[in-house]
């Protein structure tokens, strides 16, 4: 069964990750076992919006995006947020559809030591 999303979503997260596409052909995103590792599907969210969607969820991992040319110029748009634990491998190839691996986040800097010949702070 298809969802539809609430017209006029107000996304507050703006981009800051980069994602990337998988090496390959383009199409839907697919783990190991050939699963779709995925929610159902929100229908009328772009690009940039499924890509925001993703980066607002700490759970995932990657966003799949289909848009499907219709007749009289309509285009049907769906996002599918493939959450962890699922791991995307690969991609199975289907028109308009591409996968997006999210990046990880960059570590935190480590804490510089303290050098030994440095005198102790004080208390």
């Amino acid at each position: 069964q298809k969802r539809r999303t609430p017209r006029g979503i107000a996304l507050l997260v703006k981009q800051r990750m980069p994602f990337e596409p998988l090496r390959g052909p383009a199409g839907a995103c697919r783990t190991a076992s050939g699963a779709r590792g995925g929610g159902p599907a929100l229908w009328g969210i772009s690009l940039s919006e499924c890509k925001a969607l993703c980066e607002a969820s700490g759970a995932c991992v990657a966003a799949q995006h289909a848009s499907t040319p219709k007749k009289r110029g309509r285009v049907d748009m769906a996002c599918e947020l493939i959450l962890a634990p699922a791991r995307v491998s690969h991609t199975l190839p289907l028109a308009n559809t591409v996968c997006l691996l999210k990046r990880a986040e960059p570590s935190p800097p480590a804490l510089s030591q303290q050098r030994a010949d440095s005198p102790p702070p004080p208390p």
